[in-house]
């Protein structure tokens, strides 16, 4: 994995881009901040295939939304030290909307996030709402308004964890995290799993949707 991130973290990327960042970051710092991306691990390292299949993930999630389980993507995030990008209040549900809400996404830390890595910070409870509207564009990832959700007029409660941990949270909760500030890198990656009858938002009844299934059976 270090290998991985070392050759990503040459491209130097920003990360998530968009003006949501002039609401979040101080006056000269909007473009500093950097993060690593890597879609689906598990073309990169058989381990992270495994983990897809790990008995204990896989219990967890089936007590979440059912016996049936469907897995949809895998993503690492990384923040590097002291300059790891921040991310706006933001539902996951625009970024791979299905139609149901049985939609669980699985946080798995690589290393240690204290309050300093910019650590998940949630909203209690907003996942009840449903989806929000966002907003979106070829300029920008999707991201809550900040007139209406902001960590200066929303509250929201941190959630601090050991390398190790999994945070198994809904698709539709509110969340966001600060910047990484720490001397350490905060590396995880998400995992997503939903209920096998659900599908993606204008996927075609008809035509079958594959995708690995983690437990139990599905219709096409």
């Amino acid at each position: 994995m270090n290998g991985i991130i070392d050759e990503w973290w040459g491209e130097d990327s920003i990360g998530w881009r968009g003006p949501w960042r002039d609401h979040y970051l101080p006056e000269g710092q909007q473009q500093e901040t950097r993060a690593v991306f890597l879609s689906n691990p598990q073309y990169y390292s058989a381990a992270w295939g495994r983990v897809l299949f790990h008995q204990g993930l896989n219990d967890s999630v089936r007590s979440l939304i059912g016996s049936a389980v469907q897995w949809h993507l895998s993503v690492l995030h990384a923040k590097p030290p002291e300059r790891g990008t921040p991310f706006p209040m933001h539902q996951d549900y625009p970024f791979y909307p299905h139609d149901g809400p049985h939609f669980v996404d699985c946080l798995v830390h690589l290393d240690d996030a204290p309050l300093a890595s910019g650590c998940l910070r949630v909203l209690p409870g907003s996942h009840k709402h449903g989806p929000l509207e966002h907003i979106e564009g070829e300029h920008t990832r999707p991201y809550l308004p900040p007139d209406l959700y902001h960590p200066n007029i929303t509250e929201s409660l941190p959630v601090t964890a050991k390398a190790g941990d999994v945070i198994f949270f809904s698709y539709y909760l509110i969340h966001w995290s600060e910047q990484n500030q720490s001397d350490s890198w905060r590396r995880s990656v998400r995992i997503g799993f939903h209920a096998a009858d659900m599908r993606p938002v204008g996927h075609n009844p008809t035509t079958p949707y594959h995708k690995f299934m983690i437990d139990g059976l599905k219709k096409r």
